[in-house]
């Protein structure tokens, strides 16, 4: 016998009860396997992105402080090309062939011969307290320690 032929020698009160329970039972298990999960999801999903935005404002407000180091960026006060050079007679390291602008916030500069280390620390200062990031440099050893370096600054803030 199948279910149809079952279901149909039922008298009508018997197969209201059957249909109404399959009914709820479908109801039951379309909240169960659906509607719940989803919705759960979708709460947790906004508390995440919730979470997530404050996360956001939160490092957006402490960006200039990580990206010093802890310290705030100064404004350049000067035209980048005046500060890499004043960097450089401060540290005491050898004079460039040429320091030139590159743009308004940037600045170029060549050596034929520099100290390597002395050289980093110049431009991680430079990093540092103004935000003048290394767009590109080009190095080649010369003797130990010491190499000819091509480099190109720009503001990153």
């Amino acid at each position: 016998m199948s279910i149809k032929e079952w279901y149909t020698s039922q008298t009508p009160r018997e197969q209201f009860i059957v249909a109404a329970t399959a009914i709820v039972g479908i109801g039951a298990l379309l909240y169960t396997l659906a509607y719940k999960p989803l919705s759960t999801g979708i709460a947790s999903r906004q508390v995440s992105v919730a979470a997530k935005q404050r996360d956001l404002d939160w490092m957006k407000q402490q960006g200039p402080v990580t990206t010093a180091g802890g310290q705030a960026i100064q404004p350049m006060d000067k035209a980048p090309y005046l500060l890499l050079d004043e960097a450089i007679k401060r540290a005491r390291i050898s004079t460039p062939e040429r320091v030139t602008p590159d743009g308004s916030q940037g600045a170029r500069a060549q050596f034929s011969k520099v100290e390597f280390n002395k050289l980093l620390q110049v431009l991680g200062g430079l990093e540092q307290t103004y935000g003048l990031s290394v767009k590109t440099i080009n190095l080649s050893r010369k003797d130990a320690g010491e190499v000819s370096a091509r480099l190109s600054l720009e503001a990153s803030l």
